[in-house]
């Protein structure tokens, strides 16, 4: 695999494994382990495995609640059957629904913690791509002011900030700034 093919595959469809294989091809064709380049591929490739494994999770743990959702039906349906007497049917079946209801409500509680964690992950980002936009911008338009700098940045990375935002589309801005930068810095580093 050549540079090129190694850019092409990670700015088109970046996953962590991508970016790792681009890290080898850079490194190989002579790219210093420290530029700058190859801490923001860093960045990117954290990034991307921790959605990797949160979303993984977070979807383990949605399904894992459905299925606790139609579990409920099955223990109304086996009180149902055990039951000779309908005070007894009765006293089963609230027992029952309020156990299997309550483990309902602890997975969906998971779910909005990985959804949290996923949150943190995202303003992770965002903290580290607002210092290098900044930075960015500073060597590409000097003469701009900083507080118009600062104005662009803020505006440009308040969805991520933003409760109303899905996890999905605050991924999906986050992977292109980084991928942007990417491109930028690695241009430069194999122009050099």
């Amino acid at each position: 695999m050549t540079v090129r093919d190694a850019m092409l595959k990670a700015l088109s469809s970046p996953s962590a494994e991508d970016l790792w294989k681009l890290r080898a091809e850079l490194l190989q064709a002579g790219v210093a382990a420290d530029a700058k380049a190859m801490a923001l591929l860093g960045e990117f490739q954290r990034f991307l495995d921790h959605i990797a494994t949160g979303s993984s999770s977070r979807e383990y743990s949605e399904l894992a609640s459905k299925l606790d959702i139609s579990a409920v039906g099955g223990v109304v349906l086996e009180h149902i059957l055990e039951s000779e007497e309908a005070s007894d049917l009765a006293l089963r079946l609230f027992t029952g629904a309020l156990s299997e209801g309550l483990m309902m409500l602890a997975t969906r509680q998971h779910i909005r913690a990985w959804e949290g964690e996923l949150a943190a992950v995202y303003r992770e980002a965002a903290w580290y791509l607002y210092g290098e936009l900044w930075s960015w911008a500073e060597s590409r338009k000097p003469e701009l002011p900083a507080s118009s700098r600062r104005e662009l940045l803020d505006r440009l990375l308040a969805p991520v900030h933003s409760p109303e935002g899905d996890g999905m589309s605050k991924a999906v801005l986050i992977g292109l700034l980084f991928q942007m930068l990417l491109l930028s810095q690695l241009s430069d580093e194999l122009q050099a």
